[in-house]
């Protein structure tokens, strides 16, 4: 499955190229530099294996509990306690981790919130390259998988713009004295996972889908169209308040 992995691979490092490129270009007063456009993708591409154990562990655990249920005998209600486990939130808090690791880097040089979005955006970024090889090398994956998947390809980037913009927005409320920063914490991290959460549940951990049920196909459609919608406006809501994110200050 080379074939596929390359193609994935290629369409998802094309559209976020595009997609991040036009983003960096539009910082007012002037672009972040290369090493803080670039290195944040790579270190957000640890975000995917460092999840792998954890999930693989928590799988082969519930593989020999005798009372675990397969996703196809799961209702909704289970299938989102296990998505949330599994995936959402295991993945969110990952990418949070190598986000934060990369402010840290950056500590002295991101200096308004909308440079945390750009990190965001990045982490997000790298975590999709390295997922998409994994599951475009996956010995079932087919042309007609690839491009559904393509739909989901801005996903992570902008379930991450969200999680930065309130880190950068609880920074910008610690520095000031306005507003309760643990609020905007709390945030970064509940938006994600939820968002994230209940698109898997409609498409990937969709037991009606995968038994086959036009129920769940309408479910997964629905799913797709809705996480369209968000990412649109996620994408053009940053780009129409550009200006105001680089005017707050997180230096």
């Amino acid at each position: 499955m080379i074939v596929m992995t390359i193609i994935s691979v290629i369409m998802t490092v094309i559209i976020l190229g595009i997609l991040y490129w036009r983003m960096v270009k539009r910082e007012i007063p002037e672009p972040i530099g290369w090493q803080q456009a670039l290195i944040p993708i790579a270190i957000g591409m640890v975000s995917f294996p460092i999840t792998v154990p954890f999930s693989m562990g928590l799988m082969k655990a519930m593989g020999k509990d005798p009372n675990a249920l397969k996703l196809t005998e799961l209702n909704f209600f289970q299938a989102l306690w296990r998505d949330l486990i599994l995936a959402g939130g295991l993945e969110e808090i990952a990418k949070l981790l190598m986000i934060l690791v990369v402010l840290f880097i950056f500590r002295n040089k991101v200096k308004n919130v909308y440079e945390f979005i750009l990190i965001g955006a990045c982490v997000g970024i790298g975590f999709t390259i390295a997922e998409e090889y994994f599951y475009g090398s996956d010995e079932d994956a087919t042309v007609l998988s690839i491009v559904l998947r393509t739909i989901a390809v801005p996903a992570h980037m902008t379930f991450n713009m969200v999680m930065a913009e309130f880190l950068g927005r609880a920074r910008v409320s610690k520095l000031s004295g306005k507003g309760s920063p643990v609020i905007y914490y709390l945030l970064a991290i509940l938006v994600p996972i939820t968002v994230h959460t209940l698109y898997d549940v409609t498409t990937a951990f969709n037991s009606s889908l995968m038994r086959g049920e036009m129920k769940g196909f309408i479910v997964a459609a629905i799913g797709y169209v809705c996480l369209l919608v968000y990412e649109f406006v996620v994408l053009i809501r940053c780009k129409k308040k550009t200006a105001a994110f680089c005017a707050m200050r997180t230096l």
